[in-house]
């Protein structure tokens, strides 16, 4: 019953907003919301553990990027990772569960955490219309780094739960020896040293209540832009959060009109209009768009456009 309520609530704050209420996608994650399984984790496809590094070695996927510095590469970013319709989460961000995107070439992943009857969730506000236990989605994050040892990952968090908590879920999916240790004021090292220190993994927050040393405050390492864009007409490369000295810049390139949906990722997530917001911003700011944020990874260029902000 409660479901069924919230749901009515969603589709009714969609009416009222002025808008349709849903794509094709949400029509469709809708209409499953009912089943049995709608919010059961992707268990996803597994891997065998690499035992070395490849030789020679091939870092995110091209050689090239070996020797630049963590800051000095792009990275394909999904907004709302966690949200899939493959997981059947109300209203969607991506069209599929992060183990396809990480299979896919993602290698930065904004995520959204709860806490909710004692759990530690990714949910989207709302946590009955789509979640995930934290914990869960890390365990596939470390599988998938075991498999995969030449690839350096981003998980941006928006957390609602304490540092403590959040610090117990990467303690219990194995992660913490992959886990970035980067002092404020020191240059980022390159692809290839965090390869082979195996200290691959870069978790930023953006809650400003950190202490351990691995986990850090988005906006004293970095900066974006605003977020809220309706229109593509509204991408902006002003600052939104943190400081333009800041040497991490994350670019949003997302339409929220009201929600996301797979019909407005059609219109902004292809060339022309990704790869010219990314340039833009790169001219204006003077700084390498590092997260190329989008919804619907799946539709449009954006593994195109990071290559080519990327030289390659």
């Amino acid at each position: 019953m409660k479901r069924r309520l919230l749901l009515g609530l969603f589709v009714l704050a969609l009416s009222c907003d002025g808008a349709e209420p849903t794509d094709a996608g949400t029509d469709a994650a809708i209409a499953d919301a009912a089943r049995p399984d709608a919010n059961l984790p992707d268990a996803g496809p597994r891997c065998e553990a690499a035992t070395g590094l490849p030789d020679p070695l091939v870092c995110n996927g091209h050689a090239e990027l070996c020797d630049r510095a963590f800051d000095g590469v792009a990275y394909p970013t999904t907004h709302n990772a966690m949200s899939s319709e493959e997981d059947g989460w109300i209203p969607p961000n991506q069209g599929f569960a992060l183990w396809r995107q990480l299979e896919d070439g993602v290698r930065g992943f904004m995520l959204d955490t709860y806490e909710e009857d004692g759990e530690t969730l990714l949910c989207h506000s709302i946590c009955p219309l789509g979640s995930r236990p934290l914990v869960d989605a890390l365990l596939d994050l470390k599988t998938f780094m075991d498999c995969h040892p030449a690839e350096v990952i981003t998980l941006i968090l928006e957390s609602y739960v304490d540092e403590a908590t959040t610090a117990a879920a990467f303690e219990a999916a194995g992660l913490l020896p992959y886990l970035d240790e980067q002092p404020l004021d020191a240059p980022w090292p390159t692809l290839r040293a965090m390869i082979e220190s195996g200290r691959r993994l870069v978790v930023f927050t953006q809650s400003s209540d950190v202490s351990l040393p691995w986990h850090h405050y988005a906006y004293a390492y970095g900066w974006d832009n605003p977020y809220s864009a309706m229109t593509a007409a509204d991408f902006s490369c002003a600052r939104g959060r943190g400081d333009t000295s800041n040497r991490v810049f994350i670019l949003n390139h997302f339409l929220t009109a009201p929600v996301a949906m797979r019909s407005l990722a059609e219109m902004v997530n292809y060339d022309p209009v990704l790869g010219e917001h990314a340039r833009r911003c790169q001219t204006e700011t003077g700084q390498l768009p590092n997260f190329v944020t989008v919804d619907f990874y799946d539709v449009g260029d954006l593994f195109a456009v990071v290559d080519g902000l990327n030289g390659l």
